[in-house]
């Protein structure tokens, strides 16, 4: 066996009407509306060695044989405001 480590960075420019709230569950989640977001890993994958090729989860049996070699996940959220 060998370690992966993935790092993603994802900066999103989003209306100031979207706050950062603490969750029942314990996380820092995005709040819009009614509804609560959590950013988390999801795999895509494709069959296509092409650059138009179309990448998604549909692969339920993949996706889950994937996540299942997770062995840690930390997600770090904030919210910083321009001028």
């Amino acid at each position: 066996m060998k370690t992966l480590t993935v790092h993603i960075t994802a900066e999103l420019q989003v209306p100031d009407d979207w706050t950062l709230v603490d969750h029942a569950s314990g996380v820092t989640v995005l709040k819009v509306g009614d509804q609560f977001i959590d950013f988390d890993i999801t795999p895509l994958s494709t069959r296509e060695d092409d650059p138009e090729a179309l990448w998604s989860d549909d692969d339920q049996t993949l996706t889950s044989q994937v996540l299942d070699c997770v062995t840690e996940l930390d997600t770090d959220i904030e919210i910083a405001y321009h001028q």
